[in-house]
């Protein structure tokens, strides 16, 4: 897998949409479907602002969520780290029966109360909703 930074080479296509996010803030660019594609095994550092994670290996994987919640200096310094988009995983290769992708939420942040969360059905799929109020996210299917 290719650099999720690097633009040129990352393979990760990033489209945009105005978001509008209030009078005080008004439309702000956000992403509308950001795709990591993941097709070793290992540990992956999911940037914020991916919307799906296809999962494609005979292996084990580990998933490392970004922060979730937004900026202490409010909508207002930093408006994208507001933007609460859902992200969908996916085991597009259906190994996770052997294999179960393992999420790890950011630093003491939780998924749903909990400090990690497994895909473990085979062609499975996992949506977790941010909590940008409160950091961590949750599972929503």
């Amino acid at each position: 897998m290719g650099s999720q930074t690097d633009l040129d080479q990352g393979g990760t296509f990033r489209q945009t949409q105005a978001v509008y996010m209030g009078p005080s803030l008004g439309w702000q660019p956000a992403p509308a479907s950001v795709i990591l594609p993941i097709t070793a095994a290992g540990t992956v550092t999911v940037q914020l602002g991916n919307t799906l994670i296809t999962v494609n290996v005979n292996g084990n994987v580990t998933l490392q969520l970004p922060k979730f919640k937004g900026s202490s200096a409010g909508a207002g310094a930093l408006p994208g780290t507001y933007l609460n988009r859902p992200i969908t995983i996916v085991d597009l290769g259906g190994f996770a029966g052997v294999h179960p992708v393992t999420i790890l939420p950011f630093g003491t942040e939780t998924i749903d109360g909990q400090a990690s969360v497994q895909l473990s059905s085979s062609y499975g799929a996992l949506q977790l909703q941010p909590d940008v109020i409160n950091g961590g996210a949750a599972l929503t299917q």
